[in-house]
């Protein structure tokens, strides 16, 4: 039997039985690691010093969230060059995607423009995957030990701005890109995109230009760790939809009794800002929010004792699975919102109620654990680590939302052992870059199949 006629084998065997058995990955070991998975990491082995000098070239450029990254996307598309691929550049501004349904302010506000670098093969196919990261980093928190810009090792640790959030995706993506090149094996769309603060300055741009057109993309890898702290352990199949929002209810204090005394206004004729929106909040949870979790985060009311709380400001955050968006589910509660306060105003004073959106404002999305492209890529991550991963759906804001809602198809995100992530002293476990690389040109091979 020839090689790739067993390596597919295999991987069908794996398929069929992980599918009929519904326990994934359990039967596996490191004793069976597939030939494929094993020539991958030898392969991205071989690679290590390429790597650590490319993250090293990579960490030495700025590109902080809310800056156009053109300098550090000079390097991504200047490596590109070199593979068999047609660079398209962008220079996207966020306001131009504002009527969007999934475009969610970006933090900090900025309107670029930004660059964003899409790699596409120029031997086009029937069908191909995708892998994109980010190329813009956190901002510079005070307490680094040294120069965020000047990467180091220590203790297979590399220390840098960006390391694991998320340039060492960017790093991983491109050498593996090379590696699948090198060996004739099928390429990936690559992406390097800005992805912070909401994925409005690249992710959503660049994914909606893409559903526009015939890219035969089936399936996607987000090169970006879950913040576990696990690496290849956790894969993000799955993000939760946020919505932060701001309620202002206003009330009234019935007639003063005394001159100029404010709290002998009779508590029973005023309009109580603070208990109707506690009654409004319970009155949510009870109907339109009943499968929704709601976190009360900020309450600030009244502004005197012994008066009635004439106004309030809350602000709660609510959590939702792939059942609802967050622009139905702002109108909704806005709609009954007035319809509340009209059944409880008196005749000659009414409430009034104020809802928006304030911060976070993201759509759910979820691709299948059992999926055969998940299970392509759990064999990859097994076999090349040793440790079956576990599904990570308690992330929200995640880009892999975009893949999944704008092109239909499945997206997971996968990264490095990594620390220290929307902090000082980040670092990336470089053994585990290693590892990702593999996996990235395992999983990319077996989705060729």
């Amino acid at each position: 039997m020839s090689q790739k006629k067993k390596n597919m084998s295999s991987r069908r065997d794996f398929i069929v039985g992980s599918s009929l058995t519904a326990v994934g990955l359990s039967s596996f070991s490191q004793g069976k690691a597939m030939t494929a998975s094993s020539n991958a990491l030898n392969l991205a082995e071989n690679k290590r010093e390429e790597l650590i000098s490319l993250l090293s070239d990579l960490i030495t450029i700025r590109s902080q969230t809310g800056e156009s990254a053109e300098e550090a996307q000079l390097l991504v598309n200047s490596y590109l060059n070199d593979l068999p691929y047609r660079i398209e550049k962008s220079l996207d501004r966020p306001s131009l995607y504002q009527n969007h349904p999934e475009y969610m302010p970006p933090n900090p506000p900025s309107d670029g423009p930004f660059v964003n670098i899409v790699g596409w093969p120029k031997n086009n196919m029937s069908k191909t995957s995708a892998i994109f990261s980010h190329i813009d980093t956190h901002i510079e928190e005070a307490g680094w030990e040294t120069d965020p810009y000047k990467p180091i090792i220590k203790k297979n640790r590399m220390y840098g701005l960006g390391t694991s959030d998320d340039k060492g995706g960017v790093a991983a993506m491109l050498i593996a890109a090379k590696i699948l090149s090198e060996n004739d094996k099928p390429l990936p769309v690559v992406m390097s995109l800005h992805g912070k603060g909401g994925g409005s300055r690249g992710s959503l741009p660049v994914f909606e230009r893409i559903r526009k057109q015939e890219h035969n993309i089936q399936s996607v890898l987000y090169a970006h760790p879950a913040e576990t702290g696990r690496g290849l352990e956790d894969v993000k199949n799955a993000v939760l939809g946020v919505l932060d929002l701001e309620m202002r209810v206003r009330g009234w204090r019935g007639p003063q009794m005394e001159i100029g005394s404010i709290d002998s206004s009779d508590w029973k004729e005023g309009g109580d800002a603070i208990d109707t929106s506690i009654r409004f909040l319970d009155h949510l949870k009870k109907n339109i929010l009943k499968e929704i979790e709601m976190n009360l985060g900020k309450f600030n009311g009244g502004d005197r004792i012994g008066s009635v709380p004439d106004k309030v400001t809350t602000n709660f955050r609510l959590k939702f699975k792939a059942d609802y968006n967050w622009v139905d589910l702002l109108g909704k509660i806005q709609n009954e919102a007035q319809l509340f306060v009209d059944q409880i105003s008196s005749k000659n004073n009414k409430y009034q109620i104020q809802i928006s959106a304030k911060g976070y404002r993201t759509n759910p999305g979820e691709a299948r654990w059992n999926g055969k492209e998940s299970l392509v890529l759990r064999e990859s991550i097994a076999d090349i680590t040793g440790i079956a991963p576990k599904s990570y759906p308690n992330h929200y804001a995640g880009d892999i939302r975009y893949p999944i809602r704008l092109l239909g198809v499945p997206a997971y995100g996968i990264g490095s052992l990594g620390g220290n992530f929307y902090g000082p002293n980040e670092w990336v476990d470089i053994d585990d870059l290693v590892k990702l690389t593999a996996v990235l040109v395992s999983t990319v091979d077996g989705w060729s199949i």
